[in-house]
């Protein structure tokens, strides 16, 4: 009896083993699957969020009504041309007299307004200074 009582305990060891082992693949299993589900949530809400900011940015520049043309053509507005300290560079503002909004607010050169004469002949090297 006692060998047959031996044999029984081990059984009972070995099914305990496999219980607890497979316990164990569960639990890993589980945990592996809530931190790829946390990883690719996060993945995915990063992406989302840039798809949905870049969108809006392409939506705003490609928007076709354009305020600022139509409060030029009112004559609300103020020009303030101011040079900079280089000489050739000016700072343009464009703003509406009625809401005191800027409506443009640029630096360019300070000759793009000013209409350039045509050269009646394109400048060409000669050698006896005529």
């Amino acid at each position: 009896m006692s060998v047959a009582r031996g044999l029984t305990d081990g059984m009972r060891n070995m099914r305990a083993v496999g219980l607890r082992r497979d316990l164990r693949r569960s639990q890993e299993t589980r945990v592996s699957f809530w931190r790829a589900t946390i990883v690719s949530s996060f993945f995915i809400a990063a992406v989302g969020a840039s798809l949905f900011l870049g969108a809006v940015i392409v939506a705003g520049t490609l928007r076709g009504k354009d305020g600022s043309n139509e409060l030029t053509a009112d004559g609300r507005t103020g020009r303030v041309a101011r040079s900079l300290r280089d000489g050739t560079l000016c700072h343009y503002i464009i703003f509406d007299n009625k809401t005191a909004q800027t409506i443009e607010d640029r630096v360019g050169r300070c000759d793009e307004s000013k209409t350039k004469p045509k050269q009646e002949r394109p400048p060409a090297f000669s050698w006896g200074g005529r």
